[in-house]
């Protein structure tokens, strides 16, 4: 058969085909077969939750803490049942973290739901954070999801996931915004153009990366929707101490008594960092001297079962271990500086007992932010003030929980939070805070019997102060007090508390309210008491006449930044004879 120009024009063409074949194949069939492998990895992982939460009426936690109050456990391990792996969760020890030595054998197996096949980390992630399907150690329900099942997102494909299936590690909501721009971390976003996720209500659907990231965390969210929501203005002042501020007090405890003209803050991080100290949770913390401070901090603990577990970080470690502890702090809340400590040296030189606290308490719709100064005492005269108030659609927002005069009343402005409750309260004040708050409380439990409009008419005015700040407190006088009967001291090594210090941020505005409090106590362990040293000679001298070496290191670190031995007198300026100056003594 003869080779013709026509021939090889079909032959050129047939080439042409099949490489235009190969590729439509690699950009449109491969996409399209992950996208749709994605889905129904999704799709069954979603079933499992949903019989979960028909088991125990609420989703699992996004990870569960060990004894050592860290994370051990992640919900993947919870639903296996529910996949089907019975078996697998049977041989799951929960008495020991996810990567211990019986666990990491059950972790080589990881279900085929979980991730692509062929590879071992999981890729379909939860985002976590407060006010997502994934409250931290909190559970959701179902009933709390207020934007709707249909759409609100419980789980996304993180292509570029290192995650291992059993580890309690999942997407912060903060860096699941940024899309794939997130850096150091599993990433939302897909392996090709789209990113496959799944809602509450089962049905699983791809995101474009064009998508706005006001509408991805609105999707993210298991809050009301709207077009004015959004946390309030997270960048909180930079910080002052409190001794800048002439009229404020920074309390440590809410008995102490309430000045005329003064401003007075608490919160509760630094009782929580002090019941750390307690050896159980009521028994007083013994100290020697047992200064005011001490005794009435000693008086009540606070309970823990005040906050959400998702809004709040307690831990005590030694000091050689404070990076450890700022690293489970940041892997829980993001961007969470952590205690100001450095780390000691390997030996340990004392403990760290740190208080974290985060609340972000968005408005369902945002109130008028531009109503104009509002006059405020300052003293014995007046200044205005940033304000926000009344919007028509906010103004259904607030709760007129008791009312007496226009100089005498309490409201409530609901926030997005089913768990947090906001009170205003113009009222006289008592002698101390805990007064005013006890007598607040019962105000709104039995309001005034002839006050019976508790919401706001379109006629009615609604003006509150902006308030931005950020005090840094030291409780000096815990300063040198030692811990009697620590278990932490040896004998005759007493530990002693070296700083004790709170910092609150707080925003309050038209938008919301946002609160992170922090609250550290360190202490030392005295050295070792040697034998007192012998009597010196009546007369001493100390002449480096010999080679002698010089160092400089910085007080807690054992590596030194500076060391010069010095054998001979070249890096020594010579001594000149002026004929009067007597040579130096032998």
């Amino acid at each position: 058969m003869k080779f013709t120009l026509r021939s090889f024009g079909w032959l050129c063409g047939s080439i042409l085909c099949l490489v235009l074949g190969y590729f439509a194949f690699d950009h449109l069939v491969k996409p399209a077969r992950h996208a749709a492998m994605c889905k129904a990895h999704l799709a069954q992982l979603s079933l499992a939750l949903r019989h979960y939460h028909e088991r125990c009426q609420r989703f699992p936690p996004a990870w569960t803490l060990g004894s050592d109050g860290k994370p051990w456990h992640s919900w993947r391990v919870y639903i296996l049942p529910e996949l089907g792996e019975q078996q697998l969760y049977d041989a799951y020890r929960f008495d020991e973290p996810w990567n211990g030595p019986h666990n990491a054998q059950v972790g080589a197996r990881m279900p085929a739901a979980f991730g692509f096949p062929g590879e071992s980390p999981a890729k379909f992630l939860a985002v976590t954070g407060q006010y997502t399907a994934w409250p931290g150690t909190a559970s959701s329900r179902m009933r709390e999801f207020h934007n709707g099942t249909s759409i609100t997102i419980m789980l996304v494909e993180s292509a570029d996931s290192d995650v291992h299936w059993l580890e309690p590690r999942d997407i912060p909501i903060e860096r699941a915004t940024q899309w794939r721009q997130a850096a150091n971390g599993p990433r939302l976003g897909g392996r090709y153009d789209r990113t496959a996720v799944v809602f509450a209500d089962g049905h699983a659907r791809t995101l474009s990366e064009t998508i706005e990231e006001r509408r991805l965390r609105l999707l993210l969210r298991t809050g009301p929707t709207g077009e004015t929501k959004s946390a309030p203005d997270a960048d909180f002042p930079p910080p002052r101490e409190a001794s800048t501020f002439a009229q404020t007090d920074v309390l440590p405890y809410p008995t102490m008594p309430i000045s005329p003209d003064r401003n007075c803050l608490y919160c509760a991080t630094f009782r929580i960092a002090w019941d750390q100290l307690r050896k159980s949770p009521n028994l007083p913390v013994a100290v020697d001297p047992n200064p005011a401070i001490a005794t009435e901090l000693n008086r009540v603990p606070f309970s823990l079962d005040n906050l959400d577990p998702g809004s709040y970080f307690a831990q005590t470690v030694d000091k050689a271990d404070v990076e450890k502890m700022k690293t489970e702090l940041r892997r829980r809340f993001p961007g969470a500086a952590g205690p100001s400590t450095p780390p000691a040296d390997t030996h340990g030189q004392g403990r760290v007992l740190y208080a974290y606290l985060l609340k972000s308490l968005p408005f369902a719709d945002a109130f008028d932010g531009k109503t104009g100064p509002l006059t405020f005492p300052r003293g014995s005269k007046t200044a205005p003030v940033a304000s926000f108030g009344g919007s028509s659609a906010a103004l259904g927002l607030v709760h007129v929980a008791d009312y007496r005069t226009d100089e005498d009343f309490i409201i409530e402005l609901k926030t997005e939070s089913e768990r947090d409750v906001m009170l205003l309260a113009k009222i006289p004040a008592e002698s101390t805070l805990q007064a005013t708050l006890d007598k607040v409380l019962a105000r709104v439990t039995s309001p005034n019997p002839q006050h019976t409009r508790f919401k706001l008419d379109h006629r009615e005015s609604l003006l509150i102060p902006k308030l931005s700040f950020n005090i840094q407190q030291k409780y000096d006088d815990l300063k040198g007090i030692e811990i009697v009967g620590s278990a932490y001291s040896k004998s005759g090594r007493p530990e002693l508390i070296a700083s004790a210090e709170q910092g609150t941020a707080f925003v309050l505005n038209e938008r919301g309210a946002k609160l992170e409090s922090t609250a550290e106590i360190d202490t030392d362990i005295s050295a070792d008491i040697d034998p007192p040293p012998p009597p010196p000679p009546p007369i001493r001298k100390f002449h480096f006449d010999r080679p002698f070496l010089v160092l400089l290191r910085e007080r807690k670190s054992q590596e030194p930044y500076f060391a010069l031995w010095l054998a001979n007198t070249e890096l020594m300026e010579p001594w000149k004879n002026s004929g009067t100056d007597k040579p130096a003594a032998p």
